[in-house]
């Protein structure tokens, strides 16, 4: 489980990278703001989020905590004391957990269990054009738009589609793939390196796909030049 830490305090980054070490888990990705963790969703694949930053939430942080329930990527929101304001924003997402401080470590591990059911949960497989043909959304590397045309790309197979990119998109996990040129969307967990100097990207199985100007300055903004 690909797990985020948004925490902006170095000292409770020790303590819960501890406490999760204890339950079985790690830390891929290590952020101190709500908006360095949406760039890092943005190009990352996240199963979990676990956001400890709000006690003292301005308007801005009610925004981008909107922003990462939109997501639909799994959080645990820990604050020190309950705020009525934050509890109303993220009442009606239904996969954030409101974890008010202190808690014991079971109701921690309990929250994760009950969100991973969640991740689940997500769309496990696209129907292919032939009768019986299922597509398993974890072994697309990419998916290609070339005319009329679309092409899911798994390790073993090319796939074709007389359906738009757009009409694809929708029956895909929201936050695991990512729009690097208008006619190549990429799984984030297959990205090996993006290589700005070349303006290319290269995936597991040996594929090198174009990255566009307007995704390369998105990316360079952000200074990322790797996809966890």
């Amino acid at each position: 489980m690909n797990i985020l830490f948004i925490q902006s305090n170095p000292l409770e980054n020790s303590h819960f990278e501890l406490l999760l070490s204890n339950l079985g888990y790690s830390i891929v990705g290590k952020v101190g703001s709500c908006d360095e963790g949406l760039d890092l969703i943005e190009v990352s694949h996240v199963d979990l989020i676990i956001a400890t930053i709000f006690e003292d939430a301005t308007a801005q942080d009610k925004e981008c905590l909107g922003s990462l329930g939109a997501f639909q990527i799994p959080i645990i929101l820990i604050i020190n004391e309950d705020v009525p304001q934050i509890y109303e924003k993220v009442a009606n997402f239904s996969h954030v957990f409101y974890l008010v401080k202190p808690f014991h470590t079971n109701t921690l591990e309990s929250a994760i269990r009950i969100l991973s059911q969640q991740i689940r949960q997500e769309p496990q497989f696209i129907r292919g054009t032939s009768r019986g043909e299922i597509i398993a959304i974890k072994d697309i590397l990419y998916i290609e738009v070339e005319r009329t045309y679309t092409f899911i790309q798994t390790k073993t197979k090319r796939y074709a589609f007389k359906k738009s990119l757009t009409l694809l998109k929708q029956h895909l996990p929201l936050g695991r793939f990512l729009q690097i040129h208008r006619s190549f969307l990429v799984q984030k967990k297959f990205v090996k390196k993006i290589d700005f100097e070349k303006s290319q990207v290269e995936l597991e199985e040996g594929h090198f796909l174009p990255i566009s100007r307007r995704a390369k300055h998105e990316l360079q903004s952000k200074n990322l030049n790797t996809i966890i």
